[in-house]
């Protein structure tokens, strides 16, 4: 066998990692291509046909299977992004950047929470979302209606200024229906109005529907749900995930 296809040894950060030249120079331009010149500091050789690289050892597999395979190929959770695009940034790698960032923008994902609270008269919805962006957008969607409560047929029914969901922070909102009473007696009736639905609703559980069926609808996937049992409520919670583009 001549030496060109003799196998390489790479000790990666205390990694060893055995491949052929062949591998390392799919990418002219790189430090790996030039490992054989001895003209990179960063790659010290200790051996005949072994080297060693002071970097991240457990990056450098998935650099490495690049380089075999022309594929990025991720484990599902993987998240540690900025540091393999340093790795690659390293190993001047740049043609593989743009490969590292359609992958990251595929594997990453928003989570967003909605919790229903029933109350004896109504019910109480706040969302906790990832995104600021996407907190900010459905608060925007939802629209309160408060109209005073009449139980006079020839009395008008007085209507206040629709109002928004309310922002807590920029990852939660809050809002709510059904009738609300005053210690003076008096009460409103509280609809929401989610767009684009043009119905106002005031139960509180056909208001939940609406809400997930919205947010299915600009692709979030219901995950899981769960009951949290307080002293005096029952909270129903949504956990939902979609795709960030």
């Amino acid at each position: 066998m001549d030496e060109e296809n003799q196998p390489l040894k790479l000790n990666v950060g205390g990694m060893i990692f055995e491949t052929l030249l062949d591998t390392l120079t799919k990418v002219p331009s790189s430090k790996l291509s030039r490992i054989l010149t001895g003209s990179e500091p960063s790659v010290q050789q200790i051996g005949p046909r072994e080297y060693f690289i002071d970097r991240d050892g457990s990056l450098f597999g998935y650099i490495l299977d690049f380089l075999r395979t022309s594929e990025l190929l991720l484990p599902g959770d993987f998240r540690d992004y900025d540091s393999l695009a340093k790795e690659f940034e390293f190993y001047e790698l740049d043609p593989v950047l743009c490969t590292l960032e359609t992958v990251q923008r595929k594997n990453k994902s928003e989570i967003l929470e909605v919790r229903y609270i029933r109350k004896r008269t109504g019910a109480f919805f706040r969302v906790f979302g990832s995104s600021v962006e996407t907190v900010l957008a459905l608060s925007s969607q939802i629209t309160l209606h408060v109209e005073k409560a009449s139980f006079s047929p020839q009395a008008s029914i007085e209507k206040k200024k629709p109002t928004s969901a309310q922002i807590l922070s920029f990852h939660d909102l809050v809002f709510q229906c059904g009738a609300k009473n005053y210690v003076n007696g008096g009460q409103v009736n509280i609809y929401v109005q989610i767009t684009p639905e043009d119905r106002k609703i005031l139960l509180g559980f056909n208001v939940l529907g609406i809400l997930l069926d919205y947010l299915t609808k600009i692709g979030f996937c219901l995950q899981n749900t769960r009951a949290i049992h307080q002293q005096e409520d029952t909270v129903d919670c949504y956990t939902l995930k979609r795709n960030m583009k």
